[in-house]
């Protein structure tokens, strides 16, 4: 059976349509994607503290200044999904009430070499008002995975994010500090707790 050259043209012509069409509604999901994505920072309200024990007595460490910046997906009340978000603390932003703690903490950070604590997340799943987030830590030139989860609210253009994690130094290469020749000596597991209040 032999297509007339005027039913070819008409099948190309409802081929090449058909493929725009297609094409258009792909390119809209994308845009429409991409719009729903918002950009967050961190402002006033946020901290991190590190907690940490010793033979003595418990201590803590407390930073209120750092750049943390995400992408987020917000409907209403509930976040939908994270695609990314990077965390940088300055070493020295992080403060003690003792002037000593400080001292013998930022040397065993090696401050001096590596004066940044820095987070980025490879992989976000959020169920109902959790977030489960993994990411890569890098404390001191040592990188690590690590997960954390974290409550969330969604506070008109806010998110808050509260939540904690227990790592050791000692996964970071890093030696516990120590206090009076040796007398004082700090536990190998801290506790980090986190309060982002990410604003777009």
């Amino acid at each position: 059976m032999k297509v007339s050259k005027l039913n070819t043209d008409k099948i190309q012509r409802y081929s090449v349509r058909i493929f725009t069409l297609i094409l258009a509604l792909g390119l809209n999901g994308l845009l429409q994607n991409a719009q729903a994505q918002t950009a967050f920072k961190a402002v006033a309200g946020s901290q991190i503290k590190v907690n940490g024990t010793s033979n003595l007595h418990d201590w803590t460490m407390a930073a209120s200044a750092f750049n943390c910046t995400a992408s987020a997906t917000v409907k209403g009340d509930q976040l939908q999904d994270i695609t990314a978000l990077s965390f940088v603390l300055p070493v020295t932003n992080l403060k003690a009430k003792e002037d000593l703690m400080n001292t013998r903490a930022y040397k065993a950070l090696n401050q001096e070499k590596y004066n940044q604590i820095i987070f980025k997340l490879t992989d976000a799943v959020v169920s109902g008002k959790t977030v489960k987030a993994t990411g890569n830590l890098t404390i001191s030139g040592v990188t690590n995975p690590v997960t954390l989860q974290a409550n969330y609210v969604v506070n008109g253009d806010e998110v808050v994010f509260k939540g904690s994690k227990a790592i050791k130094m000692s996964d970071f290469k890093l030696k516990a500090p120590s206090f009076m020749m040796g007398a004082l000596k700090t536990g190998d597991e801290v506790t980090i707790d986190i309060a982002l209040k990410l604003k777009n």
